[in-house]
């Protein structure tokens, strides 16, 4: 299909108007051989390749990955920078919107994005690749926090339909663009806005969280060693006994939507909160349980009563168990 030309759209405060920066790529020939040969190619020249499909009979394929390595094997431990933000969008929680449709909304937040469909893509069951330009390298260990703060700022339509379990995947192949001959018609490809968005930014709100992961780690390490040190009863195991993370959650103002909930404070009403085996993990970059680990009833009370502080939450249950 032929490239969309969109206008840009609002500006972010972490976007600069510039779409004549560089991308370096680590290309692979299949799925199966690990050994990367690096290009360098302009943002445009890297749009006009994603815009020509491979016609074969079979998926497995030439592909890439969005990163510089300092050792040439696919491998997340030998990613050296991260040259663009990936994102899969396979519909597994929500059904996508079109390719175009995503291409429109994106061009709003003017964001330089490409948007081409992948091998399995129908119009019946969308499915594609979403690319976000950089305006330089971004550090790998920044990836997971920088992909989640960024999908939370994307629209609910677009944001539900991402695959989030990719999120943080250093070394994450994307196929080029390929297609079945007898559907060589029905591939996309939109490219458009005009502001990478800024790798510095985007490095200081993946720092912050990380840093408040580590305070709340700290925070509960102290509070276990005080407990041990009383010998006495865990309020953490009182509270985790009497209350059910649903009821927290609830009480918050969180909403369930079938095994996920959504944070009150996502502006894309993505449920980007998950329960695993009696904990939940939360995808929401804005949201006071966003810590990287999976959290319990207590853990989900402390973050969203007491800005994650367990010792601040210990106390106020045992005032109320005292009242």
């Amino acid at each position: 299909m032929t490239p969309q030309k969109s206008r840009p759209g609002a500006r972010t405060a972490y976007a600069r108007s510039n779409v004549s920066n560089h991308i370096t790529i680590g290309v692979v020939r299949n799925a199966h051989d690990p050994r990367i040969t690096p290009r360098a190619l302009s943002w445009s020249e890297f749009c006009q390749d994603l815009s020509k499909p491979d016609i074969r009979e079979a998926k497995d394929g030439t592909g890439f990955v969005l990163a510089q390595f300092n050792t040439m094997h696919r491998a997340g431990k030998n990613v050296a920078a991260v040259s663009a933000l990936g994102f899969d969008v396979d519909g597994k929680d929500q059904a996508p919107l079109p390719p175009l449709v995503a291409h429109i909304e994106l061009s709003r937040l003017g964001w330089a994005h490409v948007v081409y469909s992948t091998w399995s893509h129908s119009a019946e069951s969308p499915r594609y690749r979403i690319v976000i330009a950089l305006d330089a390298p971004l550090h790998p260990d920044m990836l997971r926090d920088a992909q989640s703060y960024v999908v939370d700022q994307l629209p609910g339509a677009i944001a539900q339909a991402i695959d989030r379990a990719c999120l943080g995947d250093r070394a994450r192949l994307f196929y080029a663009p390929a297609t079945s001959p007898d559907r060589a018609g029905e591939h996309e490809f939109y490219s458009g806005g005009s502001a990478p968005l800024s790798a510095r930014t985007l490095t200081l709100i993946a720092a912050a969280m990380q840093r408040k992961r580590e305070t709340q780690k700290e925070q509960a390490k102290a509070m276990a060693t005080r407990i041990a040190a009383r010998g006495g009863v865990s309020v953490i195991a009182q509270f985790n006994e009497q209350h059910t993370i649903e009821e927290v959650l609830e009480n918050g103002g969180y909403t369930r939507k079938g095994k996920r909930w959504v944070s009150p404070h996502s502006h894309s009403g993505t449920p980007g909160i998950v329960e695993i085996e009696g904990r939940i993990f939360c995808h929401h970059a804005d949201d006071p349980m966003h810590n990287g680990h999976a959290l319990d009833a207590f853990d989900a009370y402390a973050a969203i009563y007491h800005n994650g502080s367990l010792s601040a939450a210990a106390a106020a249950v045992r005032g109320v168990q005292h009242d």
